[in-house]
C-alpha cells in the first residue's frame, strides 16, 4: 500500500514539473474589430514585415536575440506565402505595417505595444512573450504566450514559444466572422 502510494505520488509529482515546461499560447479574443481577412497578407506581400524584438529574458546581445527570434518566425504566421520578419523596413516591407514582439514586457498588451515599445522588463521564472501586428500605431492583432523554466534560447521550448506565438498572432477570422476565402464562420 505504501508502495502504491509512493509510485503514485512520484508519477503524479513527474507530470506536476512537466507541466512547468508547457507553451501557453493565447490570441486575442475574436472576432477582432480591426482586422479584416487578408490584412497580414497585403501587409508582405513584398514578402518580409518590419519586425521590433524588445527584451532579452537571457541576457547577451539584443542584437543578436532579435536576429534568432526573427528567424524563427520566418514563415509561421498564417499569410499563405513565405514571410521574413525583418530588422528594418526595406524594398521587402511595407509601411506603415510593423510587428512588434516583447518579452517579459509586465502587464502591456498588444495595443500598448503598437504605440511604444518601451517598457520595464519584468523578470521571473515565466518568460512571457506578446506580439502584435499593427498599422502604425493601431493594433490589428495579437497574442501571448508564456512558458516556464527556459534554459536558454537552445531550449526547445523557446523555439516552440516563438513559433507557436507567431501562429496565433495572425487570426483565422475577422471582425466580419469571415475566414479563409470569404467563408462566414459560426
Amino acid at each position: 500500500m505504501k508502495k502504491t502510494l509512493l509510485s503514485t505520488l512520484t508519477v503524479f509529482s513527474a507530470f506536476a514539473l512537466r507541466a512547468c515546461q508547457v507553451v501557453l499560447v493565447e490570441d486575442s479574443p475574436g472576432p477582432r474589430a480591426s482586422y479584416y481577412d487578408g490584412d497580414f497578407e497585403y501587409a508582405a506581400h513584398k514578402g518580409g514585415i518590419y519586425t521590433i524584438v524588445k527584451g532579452n529574458p537571457f541576457g547577451g546581445s539584443q542584437k543578436d536575440f532579435a536576429n534568432l527570434v526573427r528567424t524563427k518566425m520566418k514563415n509561421q504566421a498564417r499569410a499563405g506565402r513565405p514571410v521574413s520578419f525583418v530588422g528594418s523596413r526595406d524594398n521587402s516591407t511595407y509601411k506603415p505595417y510593423k510587428v512588434v514582439v516583447a518579452f517579459n514586457p509586465g502587464n502591456r498588451d498588444g495595443d500598448d505595444l503598437c504605440q511604444s515599445q518601451e517598457y520595464p522588463q519584468s523578470t521571473g521564472n515565466t518568460t512571457k512573450v506578446v506580439m502584435a501586428f499593427c498599422f502604425g500605431d493601431t493594433l490589428q492583432s495579437s497574442s501571448t504566450g508564456w512558458v516556464d523554466g527556459l534554459n536558454g534560447v537552445n531550449d526547445s521550448k523557446f523555439t516552440e514559444l516563438v513559433t507557436e506565438t507567431t501562429n496565433a498572432m495572425i487570426p483565422s477570422q475577422d471582425g466580419q466572422d469571415v475566414g479563409e476565402n470569404g467563408s462566414i464562420i459560426n
